[in-house]
């Protein structure tokens, strides 16, 4: 089952790729496109429902939304090598989750494989949120924290707007397993207006023992509507960008085992999304 879902996965990744070997991407930016020795980005947001990884907190834990704070830093790593450093604070409006911010932290390796295709694989920590609130209330750690390493492809085509992503993560502290996670989308540059682009994204999550033991099948199903205003700059590799948007999330058929180890209702069937969120890169 495991073996099948990544083969797909990595088929769906693979026919976006074919269909636009040229497409624009957003992030994160193919290694070719750090120009020079630091580059990055930084932002400020609000979304209506907290998610991790697109799978939406219940209102038990997190009813009026989630403010979150964050950037990333891209710098030389080794030969072709670039490696970006990322970290988001998260500031939940209610639920059991505010009895807790939340912490997110990354390291990444990124290398360019072909045009407009590149590679990253790295660490991630999380503190608080749903990750660090399932890993103590289960008893899977001590604190409220969970580790994993992840690798993975992003596709990114500036020309023909198209932008896709495959990740695959193993938790190795606190929530223990597989995610596989495949994001694909459009941009439409000036659809709108000049400095109005419209960018059309779907996705889904493959899990397996990440949850509970055994548990294993798709996390959730999303799409998403966004529509980035540039401020500054031409483009959306510089400058000041604000982009509201709107998402319908599905939670998948590991929901109700979801549930069942955490002993209580911890994520939604169903959830509409809104936000905003300001971003500037340099």
């Amino acid at each position: 089952m495991k073996a099948t879902a990544l083969f797909l996965a990595a088929s769906a990744l693979a026919a976006v790729s074919a269909v636009a070997y040229d497409g624009y991407g957003y992030d994160p930016r193919p290694a070719s496109s750090y120009n020079n020795t630091i580059s990055g980005a930084a932002h400020i947001g609000y979304d209506s429902r907290y998610a991790y990884k697109d799978v939406v907190a219940s209102s038990v834990l997190n009813r009026s939304g989630v403010f979150n704070i964050g950037g990333e830093l891209n710098l030389n790593l080794v030969r072709d090598w670039k490696q970006e450093i990322g970290a988001e604070y998260m500031a939940f409006c209610d639920g059991l989750l505010s009895d807790k911010d939340a912490f997110d932290a990354s390291w990444k390796a990124v290398k360019e494989l072909f045009p407009n295709l590149s590679f990253r694989g790295g660490y991630e920590l999380n503190y608080g949120g749903l990750p660090g609130y399932l890993s103590k209330h289960m008893g899977k750690a001590p604190h409220s924290l969970a580790q994993s390493v992840t690798a993975g492809l992003a596709y990114d085509d500036p020309g023909h707007g198209y932008f896709g992503s495959l990740d695959v993560q193993y938790g190795f502290y606190g929530m223990i397993g597989w995610r596989i996670d495949l994001n694909a989308g459009k941009r439409w540059s000036g659809l709108i207006h000049e400095k109005v682009d419209l960018e059309l994204s779907a996705g889904t999550g493959y899990s397996s023992s990440y949850w509970g033991p055994g548990v294993a099948g798709f996390d959730q199903v999303n799409i998403k509507l966004a529509a980035p205003v540039r401020v500054t700059g031409v483009d959306s590799s510089r400058g000041f960008r604000i982009i509201p948007f709107i998402q319908l999330d599905w939670a998948g058929n590991t929901r109700s085992e979801i549930r069942r180890y955490a002993g209580m209702n911890a994520i939604e069937d169903f959830r509409i999304r809104v936000g905003v969120e300001a971003v500037y890169r340099f």
